[in-house]
């Protein structure tokens, strides 16, 4: 019965520690726009942000991608100056967003983001490496609140 008992505490003790850890973070910008976006990064990796704008996505105190939001109206204009400057490495869309993901002479490497149904856009820049600035988006997570 002892051993029931201390077995029990124990995993007891495991479900509160584990309760504790975060597997993500979220900030909610209002943005100049009048939109209220809410933005979560998974933070299982050691990735971070700060609510700060511009935001900086970083890991182990190193500034990997920064972004802001601008105006949704000139999201065709980033991705016209894309085509024409960069290079376009991938677009793609979910239910809440879409985006166009270039690079800039190979040592810049930018996501140009439409919100869906709203008024505002992004844009978030990494000057490291593709790889990681694929790996920073990919832990992003951006909802409109209505």
């Amino acid at each position: 019965m002892k051993k029931i008992h201390k077995y029990l505490i124990l995993v007891s003790i495991m479900m509160l520690m584990l309760t504790g850890c975060k597997k993500s973070m979220s900030y909610t910008y209002k943005v100049e726009t009048g939109d209220e976006v809410k933005i979560t990064l998974n933070t299982t990796d050691g990735y971070k942000f700060d609510s700060n704008l511009p935001f900086t996505i970083s890991k182990d105190g190193t500034e990997l991608s920064q972004g802001t939001f601008i105006q949704g109206s000139y999201y065709e204009e980033y991705v016209s100056v894309a085509n024409e400057q960069g290079t376009i490495l991938d677009e793609g869309s979910n239910d809440n967003i879409e985006y166009v993901f270039y690079s800039y002479e190979d040592a810049e490497y930018n996501y140009i983001i439409k919100i869906k149904d709203s008024n505002t856009a992004m844009l978030i820049g990494n000057p490291n490496s593709r790889e990681e600035a694929e790996k920073c988006f990919g832990l992003l997570s951006i909802e409109l609140k209505k």
